[in-house]
């Protein structure tokens, strides 16, 4: 203001007066810090095949139009400037509104490759959905502004890397050279942590004084600081609290309604919407049909009573392998289960366990750990959105390059289901899984038919249900397939498994809480009407959450 310049600042989403999970009894968030009421409803978004950023860039460009209805407001001389979450929104606003001239992003710009070298993927708003599959980077927020002025605002030791910096600079600066203005394109740098410097604040100021044609000494002056108080602009503090209105969530929720409502069309011819479903989930989850599967290498082996339990890990789809346990009976029924726990190989092989179970009645059992259980468990990264013990950083990474983790998962148990098919004891390959697992199991049956009997433990019903609650079990993230709403639901993808066997346990809502009656008639409708469709009503098997205690119950119809 000293300097003479007119100055809008806003809140974003889940900052300020805005946040999202207002609690207003603690009077503070129910999930914690910004980036965590960024990235929560991100996932909601990312289902329908968008980005959260849209609501952030949306905020942006209205706000430049309310600068523009004032008398004041010069329409040629526009600039936008923030720093870290206000970088990225710089950056996007800069290259998605033609009315911004000049813009200098601070402490966001880097590029993918040295990002995700150091820190990682980064919260919600800061990925756009398949971004990086679709060749975007960070030098193209320059790109498509040029050859107007822009500055990037760096310090060498932020959280990103300033390599990337580099980098993404001169790519810029190459195409601002052949469009003829080099000088446009600018970058400030400061020996600092993640933030401002005196050196890069006065670097801004004499930037905007130049190109907003606003002269002035670049000097930084003392200031008094406004008190927060007087900055409030609502009477509690929180627009949920004093004026209402729509958040992400309930616009997402409307906006859900469009792919519901085409799901349900394509629905009523059940001859051409299965196969699609079959081809969408391939496309959107970003499968890979493995090759066959390498040989196993066994490594030890302790004997049970009436059976042993023998040790192996077998090459994954990626420079990894999957280790895994193979429970053997003396007496075998040439019947083989791979079994799927959220929390890894051993999770289920108590004594008087469910795999135990399975191995008495003469099945040979393989549980294996997938990526992020067990011996693969979620390492030492967590990232910036780390909610309730899950890293959605690590989501997003897959989400950016156009995959997804239930994806890889499904290939890497439809090569543990090959790898038990090649026995040649062993006629029949069935599959269980429980929880968060089940969409695995559920992606990799539909996909190979080497499984021939599916039983879903507390499977969450739906991807429906996710974008259809406030609140979602973060648990639950790993197997949601970016865009799948686009295409495909999980019922609908439980319908293409008709004619098999399909057993259905304890079914949840996205929250991890039982649906029971009407509700729960109206989510498994399309199942039924699959199974209905090729005949097979009777191998379609809903069983309420009292028998998941029960092996007998669940899985006496298996033992032939």
């Amino acid at each position: 203001m000293k300097k003479g310049f007119i100055v809008l600042a806003i809140d974003p989403i889940g900052q300020g007066e805005r946040l999202q999970y207002f609690d207003p009894v603690e009077q503070k968030s129910l999930l914690g810090g910004s980036t965590k009421e960024h990235s929560y409803p991100s996932i909601q978004v990312f289902l329908l095949g968008q980005s959260i950023a849209r609501y952030w860039i949306r905020d942006g460009i209205r706000s430049i139009d309310y600068l523009l209805s004032r008398e004041e407001v010069d329409p040629d001389r526009i600039g936008v400037q923030g720093l870290s979450g206000g970088g990225t929104q710089t950056a996007y606003i800069s290259a998605m509104d033609n009315r911004v001239l000049a813009s200098a992003p601070a402490c966001y710009i880097t590029n993918f490759r040295r990002l995700m070298e150091s820190r990682g993927l980064q919260d919600g708003e800061q990925n756009f959905y398949h971004g990086m599959a679709r060749g975007l980077d960070h030098a193209d927020f320059f790109v498509t502004r040029a050859p107007k002025p822009s500055l990037i605002m760096a310090t060498t030791r932020d959280i990103f890397s300033i390599q990337g910096v580099y980098e993404t600079y001169s790519e810029a600066k190459r195409v601002y050279g052949i469009l003829g203005n080099p000088d446009h394109m600018q970058m400030v740098e400061d020996e600092w942590e993640h933030g401002y410097t005196r050196k890069t604040r006065e670097a801004m100021y004499a930037f905007f004084q130049k190109y907003l044609h606003n002269p002035g000494p670049s000097a930084e002056e003392e200031v008094e600081y406004v008190p927060e108080e007087e900055l409030q602009k609502t009477p509690t503090g929180q627009l949920s609290t004093s004026l209402g209105g729509e958040t992400v969530f309930s616009l997402n929720l409307k906006e859900s309604e469009k792919h519901t409502d085409r799901l349900e069309k394509s629905r009523k011819d059940m001859d051409s919407h299965l196969p699609q479903v079959i081809l969408s989930a391939k496309k959107l989850s970003g499968y890979r049909n493995p090759p066959p599967p390498e040989t196993p290498v066994f490594t030890g082996r302790f004997q049970k009573e009436n059976y042993v339990i023998e040790k192996y890990f077998v090459k994954g789809e990626g420079n990894y392998v999957i280790p895994y346990l193979l429970f053997k009976p003396e007496k075998r029924n040439h019947k083989a289960v791979i079994y799927l726990h959220p929390e890894g190989k051993s999770a289920g092989a108590d004594p008087g366990g469910e795999i135990e179970w399975f191995v008495k009645h003469g099945f040979i059992v393989l549980s294996p750990d997938l990526l992020g259980t067990g011996e693969l468990g979620n390492g030492a990264f967590k990232g910036d959105a780390y909610i309730s013990h899950v890293s959605y950083n690590k989501w997003y990474t897959a989400m950016q390059i156009g995959r997804s983790i239930v994806g890889i998962h499904a290939a890497d148990v439809i090569t543990l289901s090959r790898l038990l098919d090649q026995n040649e004891s062993i006629h029949e390959v069935y599959g269980v899984a429980r929880g968060a697992h089940a969409p695995v199991l559920l992606h990799a049956a539909a996909f190979d038919p080497v499984i021939s009997r599916i039983g879903l433990l507390s499977p969450y019903i739906s991807y429906r249900s996710v974008v259809s609650n406030r609140f979602y079990k973060p648990d639950f993230i790993f197997s949601m397939v970016p865009g799948a709403l686009t295409g495909y639901d999980l019922p609908d993808l439980a319908a293409t498994l008709a004619p098999n066997n399909l057993i259905m346990a304890g079914i949840t809502d996205a929250n991890g809480d039982q649906i029971h009656g009407e509700s729960l008639n109206r989510e498994i409708e399309i199942i039924k009407e699959g199974y209905r469709h090729m005949n097979a009503g009777n191998q379609l098997v809903i069983l309420p959450p009292e028998s998941l205690t029960n092996p007998d119950i669940l899985f006496g119809g298996w033992i032939e």
